[in-house]
């Protein structure tokens, strides 16, 4: 199977996921601790389809990143495709994560109250649920910026931007390891946050690239 094809795998995915989301009720999945309004909240947990969707997701994600190579187009001139492609990225990334950070809560709570239930909600704090809401958060930071850096080391496009056609190649003479593409992609979720000031931004339209492309070397082309 080549790249293009895993457009519409990944297209199916996400449309079933919304799908379940309107059907069912989501509860909370992964772990999250907030105060509102004096009132405090820790939740967290999973779900059986959620888990089975984020297996999906990540065997999908190993599977484009060990394909055949695509052949690759002209230049990408605009940077809507990339913007609508992280978005995209950002979904299939936490239907990935978010179901799998979800286990140690769950099995902490099933450990602590000798009640098992796949999603909890609780309204006292306990001790531990500071230390656990930031190793949760951070893993789901760190494998975030994974999900995104690893097809610039593979040379292959990220989920979302298989759908949306091109991906992102280092331009001809450069080679991209991982700590720079890790830092790229800090970089690029800066560049999204920012994605207002696009048309200000120094872009070069026949060579694909904006600044942060001339930044580090890379270019977007289409896939043909």
């Amino acid at each position: 199977m080549n790249i293009q094809q895993h457009r519409w795998i990944f297209v199916a995915v996400m449309a079933t996921f919304l799908v379940l989301s309107f059907v069912y009720e989501i509860p909370t999945i992964g772990v999250s601790a907030e105060w509102t309004n004096g009132r405090y909240s820790f939740s967290g947990g999973t779900t059986p389809w959620a888990i089975a969707s984020a297996l999906l997701v990540i065997g999908l994600y190993l599977l484009l990143m060990y394909s055949s190579p695509s052949a690759t187009g002209q230049p990408l001139p605009g940077v809507f495709r990339r913007f609508v492609a992280f978005w995209l990225d950002f979904l299939l990334g936490m239907i990935a994560i978010a179901p799998v950070l979800g286990i140690l809560p769950l099995i902490r709570e099933w450990r602590q109250t000798g009640v098992f239930a796949w999603t909890f909600v609780w309204s006292t704090p306990a001790p531990g649920d500071t230390l656990q809401t930031t190793i949760g958060v951070l893993s789901g930071s760190i494998a975030l910026v994974c999900y995104f850096a690893l097809p610039l080391v593979r040379r292959k496009p990220s989920p979302g931007a298989c759908i949306v056609g091109y991906q992102v190649i280092p331009v001809e003479g450069t080679t991209l390891g991982l700590r720079t593409a890790v830092l790229r992609t800090l970089l690029g979720f800066i560049a999204v946050c920012a994605a207002y000031l696009a048309p200000f931004v120094s872009r070069d339209r026949k060579k694909g690239q904006f600044w942060l492309d001339k930044a580090f070397g890379t270019q977007a082309v289409r896939l043909s």
